[in-house]
């Protein structure tokens, strides 16, 4: 079995990525007044569901890589 650790940092990182990606496209719509016009208000709200889902992912592996260092150092 591969380094979990490993395995949950390079996750950590390619989630921190995609929700820098994500913002910089919601930064875009948003600098060039496109947020409120509604021909993208579905894109936008995609937009703010894929940053959630990145978000909460990322919150999640971090927790399984904590509790996992955790558990190697009680052990």
């Amino acid at each position: 079995m591969p380094d979990e650790d490993a395995v949950l940092e390079e996750l950590m990182g390619h989630l921190g990525e995609a929700s820098g990606r994500i913002r910089a496209s919601r930064r875009l719509l948003l600098e060039h007044a496109m947020m409120d016009e509604s021909r993208y208000l579905r894109l936008a709200a995609r937009l703010s569901e894929a940053l959630d889902a990145t978000e909460t992912a990322s919150r999640e592996a971090r927790r399984l890589r904590d509790a996992s260092q955790q558990h190697r150092t009680s052990s």
